[in-house]
């Protein structure tokens, strides 16, 4: 073999070893690579994550059926490519909270896989378009304009409202006696002013899935002021406050 041909069959090996090293390299995942909503499942078994950068809330439901099947989350964080979550409700099994649980994961090409838990979440947002992205606890009511508030609000019963960009889940759960009460969820938009939602799985009430509700919404002294008719009936006027401006 003549030497330019040895120097270019060699140079081809290096490169594919390269390119083989590459590929098998673990990525580095951050906090901002998992913030937003993730799904899996058919609709009959509909499985949606929504992250903010340490809330998460877990929500499976049968949306053809109307049917709420179960809910878990609480904090999460990265520790290199392990995910580790600290459970605050659990509507199956109320002896996972409190505990942590640390899982492997990966990302690549768009999803997010779980190996332990044989888990392939698809992206649904990275956290926009909605205003409201976040982790919010509802602190109060407003009255003549003016936000009245409970004296404990985040312990022991906590009703927290989670949403991504595109995706809200709300939760009602007691930290003290680990005991889930109710839940709901599905899909919002944030436009001129009007917060409307799309509800996919509702604890209370079946009749309410499917139905689309419009509220107003504006910003208070950093609170979010979520004022229209209940699905069930009635009026509201409601204080919700980021979750870490209560989490003393």
């Amino acid at each position: 073999m003549k030497p330019n041909m040895k120097f270019s069959a060699m140079l081809v090996i290096c490169t594919a070893a390269m390119v083989l090293l590459s590929a098998h390299k673990p990525v580095t995942i951050d906090t901002k690579d998992i913030v937003g909503a993730w799904g899996y499942g058919p609709v009959e078994n509909r499985t949606v994550m929504i992250a903010t950068d340490k809330v998460f809330s877990v929500a499976t439901y049968n949306v053809p059926g109307k049917k709420f099947i179960s809910s878990y989350g609480g904090t999460w964080r990265i520790d290199g490519n392990k995910l580790i979550k600290k459970i605050e409700w659990n509507s199956k099994d109320s002896l996972q909270v409190d505990k942590e649980i640390t899982q492997d994961i990966q990302l690549t090409s768009g999803k997010l896989l779980v190996p332990q838990a044989k888990e392939t979440w698809d992206r649904l947002d990275d956290g926009k378009p909605g205003e409201l992205m976040g982790a919010w606890i509802i602190t109060g009511n407003f009255k003549n304009d003016t936000a009245v508030k409970r004296g404990s609000p985040f312990y022991p019963r906590r009703t927290m409202k989670i949403l991504s960009g595109k995706y809200f889940q709300w939760i009602a759960y007691n930290v003290a006696t680990k005991t889930f009460m109710n839940a709901g969820g599905g899909t919002y938009t944030t436009v001129g002013g009007k917060y409307t939602e799309k509800i996919e799985f509702f604890t209370k009430t079946a009749e309410s899935v499917g139905k689309t509700l419009a509220f107003d919404y504006s910003f208070v002294n950093g609170d979010w002021r979520h004022r229209g008719q209940k699905s069930t009936g009635g009026e509201m006027d409601e204080c919700w406050s980021k979750r870490e401006t209560v989490e003393k």
